[in-house]
């Protein structure tokens, strides 16, 4: 008897921590609802990009696949597919 609610009490700071991990996430600077045309043409020293560097670089990666556009080498041949989404991401933004 003992040994079961010992199991029951040792899964509550389990519960507690995963809620806090879930609530603090939703505390973070990034926005998703972010312009990515907005993000490809405004300057980078512009108001609009120093509020939205990150959110508009994971917009940007969410559009076109990958993890981190800004790492991507667009030129090479195994990076075709995603040199062209990007291409056309870029010319919908024009």
């Amino acid at each position: 008897m003992k040994t079961i609610k010992m199991k029951k009490l040792l899964k509550i700071p389990a519960l507690l921590y995963a809620l806090m991990l879930i609530v603090s996430s939703c505390g973070n600077d990034t926005k998703s609802d972010v312009d990515v045309c907005k993000c490809l043409t405004e300057p980078g020293n512009s108001k609009y990009m120093q509020e939205n560097n990150d959110s508009c670089r994971d917009a940007i990666s969410k559009e076109i696949g990958v993890k981190n556009w800004e790492k991507v080498n667009m030129s090479l041949l195994e990076n075709s597919g995603t040199s062209a989404k990007f291409d056309a991401l870029a010319k919908r933004c024009q």
